[in-house]
């Protein structure tokens, strides 16, 4: 150890704390940086137990963790752990441990720290064997904890349990009493307010808001449904305070969404009043212009309420998560679904209003199949909802279906893929992450898993890339599947002829999607550090499928789309549409072409004649065939702008205005939400 490394002693309890909530920097994860809530609330809270007698910091940037770090050796280290970090969390614990040894205490904490012994054992022994403790569930309390004992006596601190704490001890996992889940909210103050979290508030991070804590719900694919406690609110008044300081701090950035972290938001009678304030400080600061938030999965009177209010500022409208609907599914991951009556009045109370309605599915869970999956889809449409996220299951640490009991009982199996453009190098060292995807089990085969995430892409992007829309509604209407038209056109009659950039763009999709997969994940690794490597030391193309081929698809392969749909379905619809109807259906196409708002050129654009009233078949979420609507004069449909909507891409064009296509179209789609905004207003006059 080098003099520089030299600890100080503990004699002046003084301790230096550095908190890390660790991301990737690069021109792909824009979209992905969040302000370091988690570790903001748990330096804020320690700096208010301990007062002078702590020193805290927060970090998102492993680079200036690590310079810090070598500046003033760190006493305690608090690390946020989660999948898309592991990679970076473990690089930095073990060049803490190259720096100054064990002198430096490291603790982890984090969604990804599981209840179970087992999973802890494998975490604390494998995973990161480095680290000293996990702390379990919210971390307020047993950090606070370790502090304590850590001023009582450095040497005695792991001699007995810890509450809120793990940690090993002769190979065995000592659990303290678990006290994660009942902190009293009111005692931890807001690192907002306390100007903590200002140096993040400058730059590209988005804000996150907590409000509440806690999910009562109980899913096994998800990290809250291992946890048990209480449901609780921070103080009314502190959340006003928040609200108003951080909609001052972005007034000048219209394009970022402010994120809710609660996870119902919606659930607390209180959470009618907390839109209100969010919807004051759009109206007195112009800040947020759009909000995300995951609803009550309930979907109560008071989710009515606060959706209602925050109206055309709330990103996601009506989200029901679905996830799946299948009995034997649901029963085998502890999920209990809304009603169908309760679906169809939803809708129905979503549509009066004006509202988007979208539902969330997840493939690859235990006793689906790909028949029940492909079903759920065309139902979901057949139901109203305005989009469909069709995701496949991937599995992580801290939730249930990764335990090895759930994987042999299932018969899981799984490969793997880059988690994004999340790579790059640190001092010569290469990092990235991945993500685990089931792509098989006992009810269904990997073939049906490739289908399905076929599937999957098409019905993003139509129904949540609003990729012709008007088309696709006006089909189904019409009689013909969705999902059989998106097979067909995934999967061609190759000895027909076809437009040579719709063959290309099948084979990149086909390519991207099997491509990802790895039976191992040091095969993506190398893979994503080739890539590296090629260009430059630079990630390269975007890595989330959908987006970034739903985007070409929208932006750049417009030449190919009418002729490709029309030939489909004239293929599949012969006995079906007569030769007015696959007019209509060309106009359709050019309607959504028309529609669009040109990004890089924001201009006028000529009105359309329509014989139909496509306005009110939207607004009645196209519930009847188009043809029901035929008016007794044709109109004019003419393409307009508002301000929200040239504020958002005007914010967007200087931040982003000199990427390259693909870049530029596929940060597009992540940022200027609601979606709806990439889209001109349609009006009759």
């Amino acid at each position: 150890m080098t003099k520089e490394y030299i600890l100080k002693g503990l004699g002046n309890r003084n301790l230096n704390i550095m908190f890390g909530d660790f991301c990737y920097y690069n021109r792909h994860t824009l979209h992905e940086r969040y302000t370091p809530l988690g570790i903001g609330i748990i330096a804020q809270y320690t700096k208010e137990q301990f007062g002078e007698d702590v020193q805290v910091s927060i970090f998102k940037s492993i680079d200036k963790f690590l310079d810090t770090a070598k500046e003033k050796a760190p006493d305690v280290i608090g690390l946020s752990v989660y999948y898309w970090n592991m990679a970076l969390n473990k690089y930095v614990v073990n060049r803490i441990r190259e720096m100054y040894g064990k002198n430096v205490l490291i603790v982890l904490g984090g969604p990804s720290i599981d209840n179970d012994i087992n999973e802890q054992h494998k975490f604390l022994s494998k995973e990161f064997p480095q680290a000293d403790a996990v702390i379990i569930n919210e971390g307020e309390i047993g950090f606070q904890n370790i502090i304590e004992k850590l001023f009582d006596s450095r040497d005695s601190l792991f001699k007995a349990p810890i509450d809120g704490v793990h940690f090993l001890s002769n190979g065995e996992v000592i659990q303290g009493l678990a006290v994660g889940t009942n902190i009293d909210l009111s005692t931890v103050g807001s690192p907002y307010l306390s100007g903590l979290m200002d140096e993040f508030m400058n730059s590209d991070y988005q804000p996150l808001v907590q409000t509440s804590r806690f999910c009562p719900y109980t899913c096994a694919f998800c990290v809250s449904g291992k946890l048990r406690g209480k449901l609780r609110g921070y103080p009314i008044e502190q959340v006003a305070e928040e609200l108003k300081y951080v909609s001052k701090k972005y007034a000048d950035r219209p394009h970022h969404t402010m994120f809710i972290a609660d996870e119902n938001f919606g659930i607390l009678k209180r959470d009618v009043e907390i839109a209100e304030l969010i919807k004051k400080c759009n109206m007195d600061y112009g800040f947020p212009k759009k909000v995300f938030f995951y609803n009550d999965k309930r979907f109560k009177e008071t989710s009515r309420k606060v959706i209602e209010i925050l109206g055309e500022i709330n990103q996601g409208g009506l989200v029901l998560s679905l996830q799946t609907e299948n009995p034997e599914t649901l029963k085998a991951i502890n999920r209990r679904n809304v009603t169908d009556e309760e679906i169809d009045d939803a809708i129905k109370w979503a549509s009066s209003l004006n509202i988007s309605t979208s539902t969330e599915l997840i493939f690859g869970m235990p006793h689906d199949t790909k028949d029940s999956f492909v079903s759920l889809l065309d139902r979901s449409v057949e139901r109203g909802f305005d989009q469909v996220w069709c995701h496949n299951l991937f599995l992580m640490d801290g939730i249930e279906l990764n335990r090895p009991d759930a994987r042999n009982k299932f018969g899981i199996k799984t490969k793997y893929r880059q988690l994004g453009t999340n790579y790059g190098s640190h001092e010569n060292t290469f990092l990235a992450e991945y993500e685990e995807v089931v792509t098989s089990c006992n009810s269904f085969t990997y073939e049906d898993f490739l289908e399905i995430r076929n599937l999957n892409f098409m019905y993003y992007t139509v129904f949540s890339l609003n990729f012709q829309r008007w088309f696709f509604h006006f089909i189904r209407r019409s009689g013909v599947k969705l999902s059989e038209f998106f097979l067909n056109f995934i999967k061609p009659d190759r000895n027909e002829s076809w437009p040579d950039g719709y063959i290309k763009f099948l084979d990149d999709l086909k390519d991207t999607i099997e491509g990802e997969l790895h039976d191992k994940s040091s095969d993506v690794i190398k893979k994503a550090e080739i890539i590296y490597k090629d260009n430059n030391n630079d990630v390269g193309d975007p890595s989330r499928i959908n987006v970034n081929m739903g985007a070409r698809l929208i932006y750049q392969e417009d030449k190919w789309v009418k002729e490709v749909f029309l030939h489909h379905l004239k293929k599949i619809s012969s006995d079906i549409l007569a030769d007015h109807d696959i007019k209509l259906a060309n106009s359709l196409i050019d309607l959504a072409l028309n529609e669009r708002i040109d990004l890089k050129n924001v201009t006028d654009k000529e009105p359309m004649n329509f014989s139909y009233d496509i306005i009110e078949w939207r607004k009645i979420k196209f519930k009847i065939p188009l043809q029901d609507l035929k008016m007794q004069k044709a109109k004019n449909i003419k393409f307009l702008m508002d301000s929200d909507r040239l504020a958002q891409i005007d914010s967007f064009q200087k931040r982003f205005g000199e990427s390259n296509d693909n870049d530029f179209y596929y940060a597009a789609v992540d940022f200027i939400t609601p979606r709806s905004c990439l889209n001109h207003v349609l009006r009759y006059k």
